[in-house]
Protein backbone atom coordinates (compact mmCIF):
# COMPACT_ATOMS: atom_id res chain seq x y z
CA UNK A 1 0.00 0.00 0.00
CA UNK A 2 2.85 2.60 1.12
CA UNK A 3 4.08 1.96 -2.82
CA UNK A 4 1.33 1.67 -4.91
CA UNK A 5 -0.67 3.90 -2.50
CA UNK A 6 -4.44 3.41 -2.60
CA UNK A 7 -7.32 4.24 -4.87
CA UNK A 8 -10.17 6.60 -4.13
CA UNK A 9 -12.90 3.21 -4.23
CA UNK A 10 -9.87 1.74 -1.36
CA UNK A 11 -9.92 4.79 0.58
CA UNK A 12 -13.57 5.17 0.55
CA UNK A 13 -13.48 1.43 1.77
CA UNK A 14 -11.35 2.23 4.45
CA UNK A 15 -12.78 5.20 5.58
CA UNK A 16 -16.27 3.56 6.29
CA UNK A 17 -14.76 0.52 8.38
CA UNK A 18 -13.66 3.68 10.18
CA UNK A 19 -17.04 5.25 10.45
CA UNK A 20 -18.16 1.90 11.73
CA UNK A 21 -16.21 3.03 15.13
CA UNK A 22 -16.88 6.61 14.95
CA UNK A 23 -18.67 8.50 17.53
CA UNK A 24 -20.84 10.94 15.88
CA UNK A 25 -21.68 14.16 16.63
CA UNK A 26 -25.51 15.64 15.03
CA UNK A 27 -24.61 19.28 14.58
CA UNK A 28 -27.22 19.38 11.71
CA UNK A 29 -28.56 22.29 13.55
CA UNK A 30 -25.59 24.30 14.01
CA UNK A 31 -23.87 23.67 10.15
CA UNK A 32 -20.14 24.18 10.98
CA UNK A 33 -17.65 24.24 8.45
CA UNK A 34 -15.19 20.83 9.14
CA UNK A 35 -11.70 21.83 8.92
CA UNK A 36 -9.48 18.78 7.43
CA UNK A 37 -6.06 19.51 8.33
CA UNK A 38 -3.37 16.99 9.04
CA UNK A 39 -3.47 15.40 12.67
CA UNK A 40 0.26 15.08 11.94
CA UNK A 41 0.62 18.91 12.24
CA UNK A 42 3.57 21.06 11.45
CA UNK A 43 7.39 21.24 11.94
CA UNK A 44 8.68 23.94 10.24
CA UNK A 45 6.45 27.31 10.70
CA UNK A 46 4.36 28.94 13.42
CA UNK A 47 0.74 28.51 13.68
CA UNK A 48 -2.03 31.32 12.65
CA UNK A 49 -4.50 29.11 12.33
CA UNK A 50 -5.73 29.11 15.96
CA UNK A 51 -5.88 33.13 15.54
CA UNK A 52 -7.64 32.86 12.68
CA UNK A 53 -10.60 30.42 14.10
CA UNK A 54 -11.56 33.14 16.16
CA UNK A 55 -11.72 35.85 13.72
CA UNK A 56 -13.31 34.22 11.75
CA UNK A 57 -15.85 33.16 14.36
CA UNK A 58 -16.44 36.43 15.49
CA UNK A 59 -17.89 37.31 11.91
CA UNK A 60 -20.18 34.19 13.52
CA UNK A 61 -18.73 31.28 11.53
CA UNK A 62 -18.90 28.14 13.40
CA UNK A 63 -16.15 26.32 12.91
CA UNK A 64 -15.21 22.14 14.07
CA UNK A 65 -12.12 20.84 14.36
CA UNK A 66 -10.44 17.22 15.30
CA UNK A 67 -7.16 16.06 15.95
CA UNK A 68 -4.18 13.61 17.40
CA UNK A 69 -0.95 14.78 18.77
CA UNK A 70 1.96 12.95 17.82
CA UNK A 71 1.42 11.58 15.07
CA UNK A 72 4.08 10.18 12.28
CA UNK A 73 5.38 11.39 9.31
CA UNK A 74 5.91 14.81 10.83
CA UNK A 75 5.26 14.44 14.84
CA UNK A 76 4.67 18.38 14.10
CA UNK A 77 2.93 20.90 16.45
CA UNK A 78 -0.50 21.01 16.48
CA UNK A 79 -3.00 24.03 16.27
CA UNK A 80 -5.26 22.45 18.83
CA UNK A 81 -2.10 22.53 21.27
CA UNK A 82 -1.38 25.85 20.40
CA UNK A 83 -5.39 26.66 21.49
CA UNK A 84 -4.53 24.47 24.71
CA UNK A 85 -1.13 26.62 25.63
CA UNK A 86 -3.88 29.62 25.17
CA UNK A 87 -5.29 28.55 28.28
CA UNK A 88 -8.07 25.88 26.69
CA UNK A 89 -8.54 22.26 27.18
CA UNK A 90 -9.84 19.73 25.49
CA UNK A 91 -13.68 18.48 26.01
CA UNK A 92 -14.34 14.77 25.73
CA UNK A 93 -18.68 15.07 26.00
CA UNK A 94 -20.34 15.37 22.56
CA UNK A 95 -22.89 17.59 24.54
CA UNK A 96 -20.22 19.63 26.15
CA UNK A 97 -18.78 20.01 22.54
CA UNK A 98 -21.71 20.79 20.67
CA UNK A 99 -22.82 23.86 23.38
CA UNK A 100 -19.22 25.05 22.55
CA UNK A 101 -19.73 25.39 19.28
CA UNK A 102 -22.89 27.25 19.49
CA UNK A 103 -21.69 29.55 22.65
CA UNK A 104 -18.06 30.47 20.92
CA UNK A 105 -18.39 29.43 17.51
CA UNK A 106 -15.81 26.75 17.99
CA UNK A 107 -15.30 22.90 18.86
CA UNK A 108 -12.58 20.26 18.90
CA UNK A 109 -13.21 16.78 19.06
CA UNK A 110 -10.26 14.78 20.06
CA UNK A 111 -9.73 11.45 18.65
CA UNK A 112 -9.41 9.56 21.66
CA UNK A 113 -12.66 10.61 22.15
CA UNK A 114 -14.63 10.50 18.17
CA UNK A 115 -12.90 6.69 17.38
CA UNK A 116 -11.39 5.30 20.31
CA UNK A 117 -10.17 2.01 18.06
CA UNK A 118 -8.11 4.33 15.51
CA UNK A 119 -6.40 6.28 18.45
CA UNK A 120 -5.55 3.25 19.66
CA UNK A 121 -3.53 2.56 16.40
CA UNK A 122 -1.09 5.26 17.17
CA UNK A 123 1.65 3.44 18.61
CA UNK A 124 2.22 1.12 15.84
CA UNK A 125 1.68 4.11 13.59
CA UNK A 126 4.59 5.76 15.17
CA UNK A 127 6.58 2.47 15.22
CA UNK A 128 5.83 2.42 11.66
CA UNK A 129 7.12 6.06 11.15
CA UNK A 130 5.77 6.82 8.01
CA UNK A 131 3.02 8.44 6.35
CA UNK A 132 0.28 5.64 5.24
CA UNK A 133 -3.52 5.84 4.02
CA UNK A 134 -4.53 6.74 7.33
CA UNK A 135 -3.37 9.89 7.72
CA UNK A 136 -5.51 10.80 4.44
CA UNK A 137 -8.58 9.47 6.20
CA UNK A 138 -8.58 10.35 9.58
CA UNK A 139 -9.68 13.97 8.82
CA UNK A 140 -12.34 12.94 6.24
CA UNK A 141 -14.57 11.29 8.93
CA UNK A 142 -16.93 14.24 9.46
CA UNK A 143 -17.12 13.29 13.01
CA UNK A 144 -19.79 16.44 13.02
CA UNK A 145 -21.59 15.20 10.25
CA UNK A 146 -21.77 18.58 8.62
CA UNK A 147 -22.02 19.48 5.01
CA UNK A 148 -19.23 21.85 4.54
CA UNK A 149 -15.14 21.05 4.69
CA UNK A 150 -12.09 22.94 4.75
CA UNK A 151 -9.66 20.77 3.52
CA UNK A 152 -5.53 20.74 3.69
CA UNK A 153 -3.73 19.64 1.00
CA UNK A 154 0.18 18.73 0.39
CA UNK A 155 -0.25 17.40 -2.67
CA UNK A 156 -2.02 18.76 -5.96
CA UNK A 157 -2.42 15.11 -7.50
CA UNK A 158 -4.64 14.18 -4.15
CA UNK A 159 -7.24 16.94 -4.62
CA UNK A 160 -9.84 14.78 -6.83
CA UNK A 161 -9.45 12.09 -4.23
CA UNK A 162 -10.19 14.36 -1.53
CA UNK A 163 -13.34 15.53 -3.36
CA UNK A 164 -14.52 11.88 -4.20
CA UNK A 165 -13.68 11.12 -0.17
CA UNK A 166 -15.56 14.17 0.91
CA UNK A 167 -18.83 13.14 -1.15
CA UNK A 168 -18.95 10.04 -0.20
CA UNK A 169 -18.89 11.16 3.54
CA UNK A 170 -21.34 13.59 3.15
CA UNK A 171 -19.74 17.16 2.48
CA UNK A 172 -21.78 18.80 0.02
CA UNK A 173 -19.42 22.21 -0.15
CA UNK A 174 -15.70 21.09 -0.57
CA UNK A 175 -12.70 24.04 -0.43
CA UNK A 176 -9.31 22.33 -0.93
CA UNK A 177 -6.37 24.75 -0.16
CA UNK A 178 -2.85 23.60 -1.16
CA UNK A 179 -1.14 25.92 1.74
CA UNK A 180 1.86 26.46 3.89
CA UNK A 181 2.82 22.39 4.73
CA UNK A 182 -0.02 21.09 3.67
CA UNK A 183 -2.53 23.14 5.86
CA UNK A 184 -4.92 26.25 5.47
CA UNK A 185 -2.74 28.56 5.96
CA UNK A 186 -1.80 30.98 2.80
CA UNK A 187 1.82 30.86 1.82
CA UNK A 188 3.48 34.61 2.58
CA UNK A 189 5.64 34.85 -0.30
CA UNK A 190 3.94 33.03 -3.26
CA UNK A 191 0.65 31.87 -4.77
CA UNK A 192 -1.66 29.83 -3.02
CA UNK A 193 -3.91 27.45 -4.62
CA UNK A 194 -8.16 26.81 -3.67
CA UNK A 195 -9.57 23.93 -5.73
CA UNK A 196 -13.03 23.79 -4.68
CA UNK A 197 -16.07 20.93 -5.84
CA UNK A 198 -17.86 23.91 -7.39
CA UNK A 199 -17.02 25.66 -10.66
CA UNK A 200 -14.21 28.43 -9.67
CA UNK A 201 -11.17 27.89 -8.02
CA UNK A 202 -9.05 30.71 -6.12
CA UNK A 203 -5.60 32.00 -6.95
CA UNK A 204 -4.14 33.87 -3.70
CA UNK A 205 -1.21 35.99 -3.45
CA UNK A 206 0.38 37.50 -0.88
CA UNK A 207 0.13 41.51 0.16
CA UNK A 208 3.42 41.99 0.96
CA UNK A 209 6.71 40.42 -0.91
CA UNK A 210 8.92 40.08 1.83
CA UNK A 211 8.46 36.63 4.31
CA UNK A 212 7.30 36.73 7.31
CA UNK A 213 9.45 35.03 10.02
CA UNK A 214 7.17 32.31 10.11
CA UNK A 215 9.96 29.21 10.06
CA UNK A 216 11.79 30.85 13.18
CA UNK A 217 12.19 28.45 15.39
CA UNK A 218 9.25 28.71 18.39
CA UNK A 219 7.93 27.09 21.58
CA UNK A 220 3.90 26.33 21.59
CA UNK A 221 3.54 28.80 24.40
CA UNK A 222 5.59 30.92 21.78
CA UNK A 223 2.71 30.35 19.14
CA UNK A 224 -0.07 30.91 21.66
CA UNK A 225 1.12 34.11 22.92
CA UNK A 226 1.53 35.26 19.08
CA UNK A 227 -2.04 34.56 18.27
CA UNK A 228 -3.55 35.53 21.66
CA UNK A 229 -1.70 39.36 20.99
CA UNK A 230 -3.33 39.39 17.20
CA UNK A 231 -6.97 38.66 19.03
CA UNK A 232 -5.75 41.51 21.23
CA UNK A 233 -5.58 43.26 17.86
CA UNK A 234 -2.14 44.33 19.17
CA UNK A 235 0.43 45.68 16.18
CA UNK A 236 1.75 42.47 15.01
CA UNK A 237 3.38 41.84 11.62
CA UNK A 238 1.74 38.55 11.73
CA UNK A 239 -2.22 40.22 11.45
CA UNK A 240 -2.27 40.18 7.90
CA UNK A 241 -1.34 36.62 7.96
CA UNK A 242 -4.42 35.78 10.28
CA UNK A 243 -6.66 37.95 8.39
CA UNK A 244 -6.07 36.28 4.74
CA UNK A 245 -6.38 32.37 6.64
CA UNK A 246 -9.71 33.38 8.75
CA UNK A 247 -11.24 34.78 4.91
CA UNK A 248 -10.09 31.86 3.83
CA UNK A 249 -12.52 30.10 5.98
CA UNK A 250 -14.95 33.02 5.85
CA UNK A 251 -15.03 32.39 2.11
CA UNK A 252 -15.42 28.16 2.20
CA UNK A 253 -18.09 28.74 5.23
CA UNK A 254 -20.41 31.29 2.90
CA UNK A 255 -19.06 29.13 0.07
CA UNK A 256 -18.09 31.87 -2.20
CA UNK A 257 -15.03 33.43 -4.34
CA UNK A 258 -14.94 37.00 -3.17
CA UNK A 259 -11.90 37.00 -0.47
CA UNK A 260 -11.85 40.45 -0.25
CA UNK A 261 -15.14 40.70 1.48
CA UNK A 262 -14.08 38.17 3.74
CA UNK A 263 -10.59 39.85 4.25
CA UNK A 264 -13.27 42.76 5.36
CA UNK A 265 -15.42 40.81 7.37
CA UNK A 266 -12.30 39.42 9.59
CA UNK A 267 -11.10 43.05 9.89
CA UNK A 268 -14.55 43.73 11.71
CA UNK A 269 -14.04 41.20 14.08
CA UNK A 270 -10.61 41.67 14.93
CA UNK A 271 -11.24 45.52 15.14
CA UNK A 272 -14.39 44.85 17.03
CA UNK A 273 -13.13 42.72 19.93
CA UNK A 274 -15.38 40.32 18.80
CA UNK A 275 -12.72 37.58 17.98
CA UNK A 276 -11.15 38.03 21.17
CA UNK A 277 -14.75 37.73 22.54
CA UNK A 278 -14.87 34.21 20.98
CA UNK A 279 -11.73 33.29 22.07
CA UNK A 280 -12.75 34.35 25.67
CA UNK A 281 -16.31 32.18 25.56
CA UNK A 282 -14.11 29.44 24.42
CA UNK A 283 -11.30 29.46 27.27
CA UNK A 284 -13.84 30.04 29.99
CA UNK A 285 -16.02 27.06 29.02
CA UNK A 286 -13.26 24.42 28.37
CA UNK A 287 -10.51 25.65 30.75
CA UNK A 288 -12.60 23.88 33.70
CA UNK A 289 -13.46 20.64 32.18
CA UNK A 290 -9.17 20.13 31.66
CA UNK A 291 -8.64 15.69 31.10
CA UNK A 292 -5.78 13.90 32.36
CA UNK A 293 -4.40 11.79 30.54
Amino acid sequence: MRIKYATAEELNGFIDALRDETNYIDSDEIKPIDLAVGYDGKNKTVHILPAAIFIAAGTGVKIVGHGNENVPSKFGVTYHEVINAMGCSYQSDPDDILKTVELSGFGFYHQRYLNPKLASLLPKRQEFGLRNFLNTIEKMLNPFKTTKVLIGVTHQQFITKYIQIGTHVGFKDIFLVNGLEGGIEPYTNRETKVTTNRIFSISIFPKKTETLKITEKTTVKENANLCIDILKNKDNPFREWALLTSAIIISAYNIENDIKKSITLAEESLNSGAAYECFEIYKSVTKNRKIIF
